[in-house]
């Protein structure tokens, strides 16, 4: 029974969580030689730019957590750009029942003296992503990326929405800089 139970509970908080968190990285890169960043984005004309301050903070404060240094964009070691995307999904599910069912009998199994119905669900959602990029600013090459997908939720305050940003930044950038093995 506490099996049950604790499975249940871990269905039901992985249910709870949407976000997938997607990193790639150039293997031969010196990642420990990094220290001073600048976050650069250009702001599009239907951009919120609270969304997008909100998004600048949430990488300067993971960033300089780690040690790093937020400097002038003439002369850091790395960039780190952004980029947002929202998109309307649509998710159809399909339920089959059967009716009429008789119960177990040995040796016989079940009998179905009934119909199978089926009961179709469309849900309409916003998907929203967001990609953070490290660019090697001498040779002008991506380094670092990762990709944070989740349903867009509804937040009732700007404190909520920032700490839900601040999540997806931690989260996403949760294996920068990427620390290799020394044997």
């Amino acid at each position: 029974m506490r099996v049950i139970i604790a499975f249940l509970s871990l269905l039901l908080l992985s249910a709870c969580s949407t976000m997938k968190i997607e990193t790639d990285y150039s293997p031969e890169f010196a990642f420990d030689t990094l220290s001073t960043f600048t976050v650069v984005h250009k702001d599009k004309e239907a951009d919120n730019t609270l969304t997008t301050s909100r998004i600048i903070d949430a990488i300067d404060d993971d960033l300089t957590s780690k040690g790093h240094k937020a400097v002038k964009r003439s002369a850091p070691d790395y960039y780190v750009l952004f980029h947002t995307d929202v998109r309307s999904k649509t998710k159809i599910d399909t339920d089959y029942q059967s009716l009429g069912m008789y119960p177990y009998r040995y040796g016989r199994g079940y009998g179905y003296g009934g119909r199978t119905t089926a009961t179709t669900r469309v849900y309409t959602y916003d998907e929203g992503k967001l990609i953070v990029d490290i660019v090697d600013p001498k040779q002008n090459k991506i380094i670092w990326r990762g990709i944070a997908t989740d349903r867009l939720k509804s937040h009732d305050d700007p404190e909520q929405r920032r700490s839900y940003i601040n999540e997806v930044i931690t989260e996403l950038l949760k294996n920068f800089p990427i620390k290799k093995n020394v044997r």
